[in-house]
């Protein structure tokens, strides 16, 4: 057979171009369903169809827009990453509590049990430490402890060691769950007006104790957590119930290193009362119950939060001049118009540091008005003024030496004098002495079923004893002492006249029973 022909060559501009549409008769024969079916299938593989080219076109230039976006924004994202991710751990579930092991009593090492319980304990008391260490951050700054705004709540870090049996009683009272719960701010402190005492706990008619209203109304501060302006406001009120709760809420709550900063001005107010009636109503000045609030571990029965012993010396350091500044200021009190009343001032006078150090300078202006925590304005020599307390002002004669008994004129003790008179008072209370080792009361409140049962010495006692002086004490010992003797003699006596009686007669002659002599019989052999 003859060969095929050979094809020509493909022409380039039909290797681009989409091929041609099948003859009509093809597709046409297989009727109009498929047909319609096969021609709904688009175009062909090599075109595109308008829709998909714009879709392709605007995602590409919204990836692009997206991208720009992207790294405008890179460096608002790194610096809000942080906060993100500190609202992902506030928003973190707390983990589930650990039971305790129903193993073991005590822990042990080897059993997962107690070792799931010992981590889960660990980690609370790591959270609750971080806690603490974030709440002291905030409230400290590079210059010490700051305040915060009026706003600002106070933070209440040794409220954990406030006593759980004092709280639940509290909280179980009458007088905290149905009026302090439902009541305000300003209510609350108009429910410290009614107050008599400061006491922690009163007695009622049964000879039971409860919660006072006052330590109720302290308690109350502590829990709703009042804010910086409140608690300003509680120290600076002219009631001084008020002001003791603020002094109070203080001690119980507030970090130790605001201790100063709080309470530094309420140590010169000399108004005196009773804070105590049923503890035998000793009277004192309102400064010396701060500085007891500062210095003793006790209020009351009532076991206060535990300061540093580094904080402790530097409290009392500071605190050693401060008796001799609240009897500066009484006496400054009654000479105050006469000698510091010109509005212009330029008084020269003399001013005491906290450490003791006196620099000399004029005041500058009248006293402020009212009997508490009167301040005058003062300017150094140096160009520096201050709003100093007319406890630490004197006024040196023109000629002269003052009377060492006037304080308003005389500077009184040396710093040193102070300090060393109360560092051998700490000593000699840490010796015993005699029998005055113990220095807490010995009384103990126990309730059971329901009755209490008061333990341990009288009021009345304690008091004679701690009235006694020494010369006093002596006599009586020896009094007592003279006693015990003449009643063991009076014993020894008894005994011998009860057992000796057959040998007090006289003579060698035996008596029968009927009273008549009978000559002596001697037994031989």
């Amino acid at each position: 057979p003859p060969p095929p022909p050979a094809l020509p060559p493909p022409r380039p501009e039909l290797l681009l171009a989409p091929p041609p549409p099948p003859p009509p008769g093809t597709l046409g024969s297989l009727g109009p369903p498929l047909g319609s079916a096969l021609g709904g299938l688009g175009p062909p593989l090599g075109s595109t169809s308008p829709a998909v080219g714009d879709a392709a076109s605007s995602s590409s230039t919204g990836g692009r827009g997206r991208t720009r976006r992207e790294e405008s924004s890179s460096g608002h994202g790194s610096a809000s990453g942080k906060a993100s991710l500190e609202q992902e751990k506030e928003k973190e579930p707390e983990p589930e509590e650990v039971p305790k092991c129903h193993l073991h009593k005590k822990t042990n090492k080897a059993c997962k049990y107690c070792k799931a319980h010992a981590n889960f304990l660990e980690s609370k008391s790591k959270e609750t430490e971080d806690k603490r260490t974030a709440a002291l951050e905030k409230m400290k700054g590079r210059d010490g402890p700051k305040a915060g705004g009026s706003d600002d709540k106070v933070p209440l870090p040794s409220m954990q060691y406030f006593p759980q049996v004092l709280r639940d009683r509290i909280s179980g009272s009458a007088f905290y769950a149905n009026a302090l719960m439902n009541q305000e701010f300003s209510e609350q402190k108009e429910a410290l007006l009614e107050c008599d005492s400061c006491e922690p706990e009163v007695r009622g008619l049964n000879l039971d104790t409860a919660p006072s209203q006052f330590i109720s109304i302290v308690y109350r501060f502590l829990t709703v957590k009042i804010t910086e302006g409140q608690l300003r406001s509680l120290l600076a009120n002219k009631n001084r119930m008020i002001r003791c709760a603020g002094s109070l809420f203080v001690r119980l709550g507030v970090h130790q290193d605001r201790y100063w900063e709080l309470l530094a001005d309420a140590l010169l107010d000399v108004e005196e009362f009773v804070p105590f009636p049923g503890k035998g109503g000793e009277k004192m000045s309102e400064g010396l119950f701060v500085e007891q609030l500062l210095t003793k571990e006790k209020y009351c029965d009532l076991s206060l939060p535990r300061i540093t012993v580094a904080q402790k010396k530097l409290l009392g350091e500071r605190l050693v001049l401060y008796e001799q500044f609240r009897k500066r200021y009484a006496a400054n009190l009654e000479v105050l118009k006469d000698r510091y009343s010109d509005p212009d001032g330029d008084i020269p006078v003399e001013v005491c540091s906290l450490e003791g150090e006196w620099a000399a300078g004029k005041t500058t202006g009248p006293p402020t008005k009212g009997d508490r925590r009167v301040t005058l304005p003062v300017k150094f020599s140096n160009g520096d003024e201050q709003i100093v307390s007319i406890g630490m002002i004197i006024s040196p004669p023109s000629r002269g030496s003052a009377d060492f008994q006037d304080l308003t004129r005389s500077r009184g003790r040396s710093y040193q004098e102070l300090l060393e008179r109360q560092r051998a008072q700490q000593k000699d209370a840490a010796v015993a002495s005699g029998k005055d080792y113990c220095k807490n009361s010995g009384r103990r409140t126990v309730h059971a079923g329901g009755m209490t049962f008061i333990a341990g010495d009288r009021p009345e006692k304690r008091k004679r004893d701690g009235e006694d002086s020494d010369e006093e004490g002596r006599a009586r010992h020896s009094r007592k002492d003279r006693e015990k003797d003449e009643e063991e003699r009076r014993k020894k006596a008894a005994i011998m006249e009860k057992y000796c009686q057959a040998n007090r007669g006289g003579g060698g002659q035996d008596r029968g029973h009927d009273g008549v002599d009978r000559p002596e019989r001697m037994r031989l052999g």
